[in-house]
C-alpha cells in the first residue's frame, strides 16, 4: 500500500511540474542527444530540459522504489527468522519448566515431611 501511495504522489508531482513547467522560457530550451558507439550511432534526438528533468526524476523514483522492496523483502525475512526462533526458545522453555516442575514434584513427595508450601496434614 505505501508503494502504491508513492507511485500516486510521484504522478501527481511529475502532473504539476509539467503544467508549471511548460510556458516558462527557463524550461523550454532544447537540446540535442546522441551517443557515439564507432559501429552504430543512437540519435541525435532534440528533446527539452524539462524532459531531461522529469525523466531523471522518474528515474530516481524507480531506483528508490526497487531498494524499498528490497529492503522489504529482507526485513520480512529476517522477522520470519526471528519468529521461528523465538518459538523454538519458547518450547525449549516450556520443556525446561515442565521437567523442572515434576522433579520438583517428585522430590516433595519423596520427603514426605511437611513443607511450607504444602499442606498440613
Amino acid at each position: 500500500m505505501r508503494f502504491i501511495r508513492l507511485i500516486i504522489l510521484v504522478l501527481i508531482i511529475v502532473f504539476f511540474a509539467i503544467i508549471y513547467t511548460q510556458n516558462l522560457e527557463v524550461f523550454t530550451h532544447t537540446f540535442t542527444l546522441q551517443l557515439d558507439l564507432n559501429q552504430y550511432l543512437i540519435g541525435p534526438y532534440i528533446t527539452k530540459n524539462i524532459v531531461l528533468i522529469l525523466s531523471a526524476f522518474v528515474l530516481g523514483v524507480i531506483v528508490a522504489l526497487i531498494f524499498g522492496a528490497l529492503q522489504s523483502i529482507s526485513a520480512g525475512s529476517v522477522s520470519r527468522q526471528k519468529s521461528r526462533r523465538i518459538k523454538e526458545l519458547e518450547a525449549q522453555l516450556s520443556e525446561l519448566s515442565g521437567s523442572s516442575q515434576t522433579s520438583t514434584d517428585e522430590s516433595l513427595s519423596s520427603e514426605g515431611g511437611s513443607t511450607p508450601f504444602s499442606s498440613p496434614s
